[in-house]
């Protein structure tokens, strides 16, 4: 027994030797010298502490080829994710699972989309933007070649595969399509509408309305439905990447700033996951100073700033995408009326190649309006029996992200700058900006839909009369924008711009309560620098909830018991923060989701309850619920009585109360936010156990919440409030000292689980801390501890 037992335990030390060599033979090597092929002069990268590459070229083609093999040294895994998530080619490496992804991915025309946009700008590399991307890829591809094998791609079996100029468009696609409110949406509210009556819709706040705050414009120039959602959401939820959520930016003018230049804030909300959504890098070349955040396998970067000028970005929710209903040929199948005759359906074949199973070949059916949506989650039990398509404005044009981006990295004037921006068709990305000059301006960049005055774009619109059709798409020049307002700032949360030339522009923006909060803390003081920034870009305090709470209370029955009494006394105290040692936030968010699914499950069911709530509709409209006692949705239709809003309010606030005594105890003052609101960063591969000891950072308890500037959001009906998604970097940069600007990335710079860069700005990140982004040669050679020389064979 002895012997077998030491034999044993030599077995395991010998794995977990076998497996620690295997991991660290092929992480990322941050100095000495390494000969490629491709380059023409040599090129040195400086890592600084945190693993941010610093990069110096003597010219552009050059600089572009290393960033992309030091890009795929820490994220090649990344990149390959996310050029097959647009692709529609995940089955390929994670099995059956994935293939009702894929199909969904396949049929809306990301990866279509993606070869007709490289044919289109690739058929030449004249213009510098083509030649940088195509140097960046050449760069991704040496690593390919003469780099090591990252652990996944051993572990997951995936062959290694030259990236193309389609997978950057692939790549761009998938950031387009990750902001998907459409989907959740549409669907859901036309169902509604189907099977309710219209009461229920007219109580749903379906579009910004007088109470939610907008974003000031300023400017000196002149099926089953729920079949639909839930398949379609299905699909989404098994991404192994996470999709984008929301943002905050805003910048001030000299006028308000300490220094006397303009100061820049901006966190992208995006869903965590591990490695973190951005890559910083530091470019270098004659003429050409630039730091800024990549996506994994996009040669040019989405947010940063040169010696010029800065820039940051949320998302700008417009609704791009319309869901058409066709009527068929009851003769052919093949064809759909349009307005006075039939027109065949396009066709076109796709193949899945599926890891441990058949391959998988189906026909994707189009209509003037877009891909039948109907086929990709088949089969139907439908409201109707017609096909449903898919409009979006993506699919409608040659994507110009390459060229948009190369250009603002390289702007030295607003006007340059915002003939870039102009080059955006979709996604809608609000684009913030701030310059040494003193400008500073907000666009909201979008090719526009033109829609006829009747349509609701939020229900399902009918195809075949033509009459909902889109009348065609604005003009740049009459997007919502401001540009040095006399406010002196600019700002954007997702939330719906003011009218522009007297038009809003549908969409699915949050209702306003980070927007209030940013203005109300902009306006506060004409002394800002970038400790106040700090401050605020942390800031965890609603306007908002305890207005809501007072409603809560005011309608709170009698007899509570002591454990309610102590929760109620709790919200009575709670000034709407996030803070860990918080109370409130615990009983809040419980109350509340019990309280919405009281309202609205009876009424449209639990499944489409669950999709209710990851909407924009459930956001604004329970406010406006609770002020109308008379409303249809206080009435529970499974029960004979008429309940009243003091009933649903009072048994909604008892659920709460006992579900969190059940979880968590009975003393109330142990419900602080630190044990229920946890952040963990998930790999895909970390998914399953015991990789998740290995790929997976956290979990650990954060501050912040729903909907305060501090965004951290969560699923509001699981036991215990695990972050969804957040800020994915922080980034803070006064003009006066560009050179020297603050950002923090949620884990670290670097894909490779024994990468030193791997997590080593969680502890960071989760504090509230900053770290420099250097551009200062000097500085960056004194206290960089690596440096990796690449050398021209």
């Amino acid at each position: 027994m002895k012997r077998i037992l030491i034999g044993l335990l030599l077995l395991v030390v010998l794995i977990v030797l076998s497996t620690y060599l295997f991991l660290n033979s092929s992480k990322p090597h941050y100095k000495g010298e390494t000969l490629l092929s491709g380059l023409s002069k040599d090129v040195t990268v400086y890592f600084d502490d945190y693993g941010i590459p610093h990069i110096y070229a003597e010219n552009e083609t050059d600089l572009y080829y290393a960033l992309g093999y030091v890009h795929a040294q820490d994220r090649l895994f990344q990149m390959e994710l996310l050029r097959r998530v647009g692709g529609g080619r995940l089955a390929e490496i994670f099995g059956p699972d994935l293939i009702a992804t894929d199909k969904f991915m396949r049929t809306i025309g990301i990866n279509e989309m993606a070869e007709a946009s490289a044919a289109a700008y690739f058929d030449d590399d004249q213009e510098p933007a083509q030649r940088s991307a195509l140097a960046y890829l050449q760069g991704i591809n040496a690593f390919l070649k003469a780099g090591s094998t990252p652990p996944e791609f051993t572990l997951l079996g995936i062959t290694k595969e030259e990236f193309t100029p389609a997978d950057l468009y692939r790549i761009a696609g998938y950031m387009g399509f990750s902001f998907n409110a459409a989907i959740r949406t549409d669907p859901l509210i036309t169902k509604i509408a189907a099977q309710l009556d219209d009461q229920y819709l007219q109580e749903l706040i379906l579009n910004t309305t007088k109470g939610n705050t907008t974003i000031p414009t300023y400017a000196q120039d002149t099926s089953t439905l729920g079949d639909i959602t839930e398949r379609a959401l299905s699909a989404l939820n098994n991404l192994p990447l996470p999709l984008w959520m929301g943002s905050n930016s805003w910048v001030i003018g000299p006028s308000k700033s300490r220094s006397g230049y303009p100061i820049l804030a901006n966190d992208t909300h995006i869903g965590f996951q591990q490695p973190a959504v951005w890559y910083e890098a530091h470019l270098n070349s004659p003429g050409f100073n630039f730091y800024g955040n990549h996506l994994a396998g996009f040669p040019f970067a989405l947010v940063g700033h040169n010696d010029f000028c800065a820039w940051g970005l949320t998302i700008f929710p417009n609704d791009d995408m319309d869901f058409y209903r066709e009527r068929s040929n009851p003769e052919n199948a093949d064809e759909v009326w349009n307005k006075d005759h039939w027109e065949a359906l396009d066709r076109r074949s796709e193949t899945i190649r599926v890891k441990g199973g058949d391959n998988l070949e189906f026909q994707v059916r189009s209509s003037r309006h877009g891909p039948i949506i109907n086929d990709v989650i088949a089969p139907i039990d439908s409201l109707e029996s017609a096909p449903v398509s898919f409009f979006w404005t993506y699919l409608k044009f040659p994507n110009k992200a390459l060229h948009m981006t190369y250009q603002m990295e390289h702007s030295s004037s607003l006007e340059e700058f915002k003939s870039a921006v102009a080059l955006l068709e979709a996604p809608g990305l609000n684009v913030t900006y701030a310059d040494k000059s003193g400008n500073i301006a907000w666009w909201a960049a979008a090719r526009l839909i033109k829609r006829p005055p009747h349509v609701e774009s939020k229900l399902i619109l009918d195809g075949a009369s033509g009459n909902d059709d889109p009348l065609g798409w604005y003009d740049f020049e009459e997007n919502p924008r401001s540009e040095n307002p006399s406010s002196g700032f600019v700002y954007s949360a997702n939330n719906q711009p003011d009218s522009a030339y007297g038009i809003f522009h549908p969409g699915y923006y949050y209702p306003g309560a980070r927007g209030e909060r940013i203005m109300e803390m902009l306006n506060s003081r004409n002394d800002w620098d970038l400790d106040g920034f700090k401050e605020m870009i942390l800031d965890d305090q609603s306007p908002i909830y305890p207005k809501i709470v007072d409603q809560i209370i005011s309608q709170l029955g009698p007899g509570l018991s002591p454990i309610e009494t102590a929760a109620q006394e709790i919200l009575e105290e709670w000034t709407g923060t996030h803070g860990l040692e918080d109370l409130g936030p615990t009983v809040y968010y419980r109350v509340m989701y019990q309280l919405q699914k009281n309202l609205f499950q009876d009424e449209i069911g639990e499944a489409d309850f669950s999709t209710y709530m990851t909407t924009l509709v459930a956001r604004r409209s329970l406010q406006h619920v609770l002020e109308n006692d008379s409303s249809v949705w206080w009435d529970n239709i499974e029960t004979e009585a008429v309940e009243s809003p003091t009933q649903v309010i009072t048994e909604s606030f008892q659920q709460a109360i006992a579900e969190l005594a059940g979880n968590f105890g009975t003393d109330s003052k142990e419900w602080q936010w630190r044990k229920v609101h946890l952040l963990e960063h998930q790999h895909p591969v970390g998914r399953q156990k015991p990789f998740n000891r290995l790929f997976n950072v956290g979990p650990a308890p954060v501050g912040g919440g729903d909907e305060v500037i501090n965004k951290m959001d969560f699923d509001k009906g699981a036991q215990t409030f695990a972050v969804q998604s957040g800020p994915a970097m922080r980034i803070l940069i006064d003009l006066a000292d560009i050179e020297n600007s603050l950002s923090v990335l949620p884990t670290g710079q670097s894909g490779h689980p024994m990468s030193p860069h791997y997590k080593d700005q969680a502890v960071l990140y989760n504090q509230g801390g900053f770290r420099p982004q250097m551009m200062d040669r000097d500085m960056i050679e004194q206290v960089a501890p690596n440096k990796l020389v690449l050398k021209a064979e």
